[in-house]
């Protein structure tokens, strides 16, 4: 898939966010007219951004008469919208089954009844749940353990039979994300220890034994704008991509962070253990990622440690253990009023 198109419009739900900020900035330097639309419920990644290509539409992706007016002359959509993770989904699950489930049916269907000719759905590597496979690839059954997951993976399920030869599909399952956004998150494995181990100088690991799958942001996002500069998705068509780089425990991914934050801050970080609940533990393969896409990953998790750490030294991430703008589920409890708004 070496030719490029280039799109009328890029329709990103959730293009404010902390992935959806990063593709959106991308997508523009690549010359494409991006319009965002995000109810910016968890901040704004893009306040204060201003390009000629960029339109900024303000709403919820629950909202079917203003979706439906934000897909005119939309030629590519890549869904990004969703309350992410387990601990904000069960914090909510009303509210993260009508946003994460219910609005797919006309998210997805409208799309493809407006003309839109390419929808590309974050889903989720979590939808495999607990495996004792080395390798993890798109064959793989799911089995998802908690509805966060469930309904990534159910969202799969109504895609994929809405293709057809004028509307291609294809569903991203993301490894755990990391690295530095203007919407960060410092509640993902990698940022928030590393973001304990600059502040406090200790690190608490859950568990530790627990295989994660790891991806930068930056790579993600090289991966969905590949998918959407192609100029056909062909064998992704109408099939899931793996997006992942190392997998590694838990523990194994604190020792490091302490390692290299001990070396650039010159003092030593403790790690201390606790016991979790949380027994999801699996290991991606994404060798279609490379070999069909074209997308080799750049970045490690050493290095989004060192972005991570150097953001907060520098002063990018005021607050960064206390502010709840970077923490989605403190930010739910604080902020419940607009989530629910209308």
């Amino acid at each position: 898939m070496t030719a490029l198109r280039r799109s009328d419009r890029v329709l990103i739900t959730g293009g404010a966010g902390y992935i959806g900020s990063v593709l959106t900035r991308r997508l523009l330097n690549n010359g494409l007219r991006v319009r965002v639309f995000d109810a910016r419920f968890f901040g704004d990644g893009l306040s204060g951004e201003e390009h000629p290509l960029l339109e900024n539409v303000h709403g919820d992706i629950r909202d079917v008469d203003l979706y439906r007016a934000a897909l005119d002359g939309v030629d590519t959509v890549v869904h990004l919208a969703a309350v992410a993770n387990d601990p904000s989904f069960d914090l909510d699950p009303a509210l993260g089954r009508s946003v994460n489930y219910e609005a797919l049916d006309h998210v997805m269907r409208l799309a493809k009844e407006s003309g839109v000719k390419r929808f590309v759905y974050a889903s989720s590597a979590s939808v495999y749940g607990v495996s004792e496979r080395p390798e993890v690839d798109e064959a793989h059954p799911l089995i998802p353990i908690t509805d966060y997951n469930r309904y990534k993976a159910m969202g799969e399920e109504i895609l994929f039979p809405l293709t057809g030869d004028t509307f291609e599909t294809v569903a991203v399952r993301a490894a755990t994300v990391s690295g530095v956004s203007t919407r960060q998150r410092l509640d993902l494995t990698v940022n928030m220890l590393t973001a304990q181990a600059v502040l406090a100088g200790e690190i608490t690991v859950f568990g530790g034994t627990q295989y994660r799958p790891n991806i930068h942001v930056e790579d993600l996002v090289t991966a969905y704008q590949r998918l959407v500069l192609d100029a056909s998705l062909g064998a992704l068509n109408a099939r899931p991509l793996n997006v992942g780089n190392e997998n590694m425990t838990v523990g194994a991914i604190a020792e490091l962070i302490a390692r290299r934050v001990g070396i650039r801050t010159g003092a030593d970080v403790a790690l201390r253990r606790t016991p979790t609940d949380d027994v999801r533990s699996y290991r991606l393969t994404s060798n279609r990622l490379t070999t069909v896409l074209g997308v080799t990953p750049r970045y490690d998790v050493a290095d989004a440690c060192d972005d991570v750490a150097e953001a907060i030294l520098d002063g990018r991430t005021p607050g960064a253990l206390t502010d709840p703008r970077y923490y989605n589920v403190r930010w739910m409890k604080e902020n419940t009023d607009a989530f629910h708004a209308g």
